[in-house]
């Protein structure tokens, strides 16, 4: 369900790579540095994610989801269902925004950014929110049509606001 209610702390829309480096760190830190998803970041970044979504009221779009758990399944052995099994009830605690591919496939942005971007974009905009991303491309596009996004990189500047 999309957000309702309190305005007064806008929603965070957290994609991919941030919402996976999350995960990853919670299960255990020192994958962080040894899974190819995670390893450009650092335990430090980590921190520092989990400093800034604090006091955040945290939504995910199902794409970005689908995303996280195409990319949990490249871990070995039971560290799927590991993963799964440490972080089911921060999972459920997320909100969620959908979008129907209808409203994605009519949007400018699709033909540009692909599906999970889109419905990103879409879900930010429609509810006042701003968006987490790793990734140069989206949060520049972000931008560009006034959403507010902050890139992973930003966080290590910031990172004296969150202390």
């Amino acid at each position: 369900m999309c957000p309702k209610g309190n305005r007064a702390r806008r929603p965070l829309f957290i994609y991919t790579s941030p919402l996976f480096l999350l995960l990853v760190g919670t299960y255990k830190k020192n994958l962080i540095k040894k899974f190819k998803r995670v390893k450009s970041y650092s335990v430090a970044d980590f921190d520092i994610l989990i400093q800034f979504l604090a006091r955040k009221r945290v939504f995910v779009t199902p794409g970005v989801l689908a995303e996280v758990s195409n990319m949990a399944m490249e871990l070995k052995g039971d560290g799927f269902q590991k993963l799964v099994d440490t972080n089911i009830d921060a999972l459920k605690r997320l909100g969620e925004c959908y979008i129907t591919k209808d409203v994605i496939l009519e949007t400018p942005e699709f033909k540009k950014l692909g599906i999970t971007d889109t419905s990103i974009i879409i879900a930010a905009k429609k509810n006042k929110g701003e968006i987490l991303t790793a990734d140069h491309h989206l949060c520049s596009r972000c931008k560009t049509i006034g959403i507010p996004a902050t890139h992973m990189m930003e966080l290590q500047s910031r990172v004296e606001q969150f202390s």
